[in-house]
């Protein structure tokens, strides 16, 4: 298993490490991992890319990036049909559903939905 997947896994194990979920003016999704670590991720004709940005740019900026300044931006890039497994497929649908979850405050949501079902008992 690549190392990206086993990443990727260690995020979906770990979803209230992922924090400061913001929708991208160019449709990404972008997050941060356990405080300091920032990615993006988008689902495509072509399936699911993901994006590592080691540099010293703020989340929220990235977000507002539309075109040039990208070429300035340090990022590593990985898309789960290049890694070629079914289990990478899977895993970037998983972090994917899971940053989303996130984003809309889905745990609280259902949290919300499941105590108002016990407290009509």
């Amino acid at each position: 298993m690549s190392k990206v997947v086993q990443a990727v896994n260690a995020m979906i194990s770990h979803p209230d490490k992922i924090t400061n979920v913001l929708r991208g003016v160019t449709g990404e999704t972008f997050f941060r991992y356990d405080k300091k670590h920032k990615w993006s991720m988008a689902k495509r004709e072509d399936g699911y890319h993901l994006w590592y940005y080691p540099g010293d740019e703020r989340l929220e900026q990235l977000a507002s990036y539309e075109g040039p300044e990208w070429d300035e931006t340090p990022l590593v890039y990985y898309k789960a049909a290049d890694i070629g497994t079914k289990e990478a497929t899977e895993s970037f649908a998983d972090l994917y559903r899971v940053i989303h979850e996130r984003m809309f405050g889905m745990d609280g949501v259902l949290n919300d939905i499941i105590a108002s079902g016990r407290s009509e008992k």
